[in-house]
């Protein structure tokens, strides 16, 4: 009985570390062939968000404003299922996304001239803001908006995660 228990735990132990092993591997989207999830934006304004993945699911959102960061966290064929910094989760066309990376600003915040609370700062940010991504220092970020680039904290946006940049 206790060669039983013994090796039973022997074996539970084992998957432990296969488990983590395939937790760390990153999961690719069977259309795309790219991770999911991941961060997008939106290229076209008009762009229906819909209930499902088809034409024949009803219209949910129609999304105005391009460059809006849109998180990819599902694929069916040419459709991504993506969510919106508000936490709405739609269908929509993959022609209708871009691979350029947007950030959107949830709080008010300081774009600052370099990577550090106490740097000069250049702007300030207002939510609502959207602008371009192209850089991380550990939790801050390089946002380039009207002819400004600086340094944003990462918890006073949405969409800033590194992978993929």
């Amino acid at each position: 009985m206790r060669r039983g228990i013994f090796a039973a735990l022997a074996a539970a132990a084992m998957l432990v570390p296969l488990s983590a092993a395939v937790a760390d591997t990153p999961i690719v989207g069977p259309d795309s062939n790219l991770p999911v999830p991941r961060f997008v934006s939106l290229k076209t304004a008009g762009a229906n968000g819909r209930h499902g993945p088809g034409l024949d699911h009803r219209v949910d959102w129609i999304y105005e404003r391009v460059g809006l960061p849109l998180q990819v966290t599902g694929e069916s064929g040419p459709w991504r299922r993506v969510r919106d910094p508000d936490g709405a989760e739609v269908w929509m066309h993959a022609q209708n996304l871009d691979q350029r990376r947007t950030i959107y600003v949830s709080e008010a915040t300081a774009l600052r001239r370099t990577a550090h609370e106490g740097s000069q700062v250049v702007a300030y940010l207002a939510p609502g803001v959207v602008a371009s991504v192209t850089g991380c220092n550990g939790e801050w970020r390089r946002v380039a908006i009207g002819g400004r680039v600086g340094w944003v904290p990462n918890d006073a946006l949405w969409g800033g995660d590194c992978a993929g940049l």
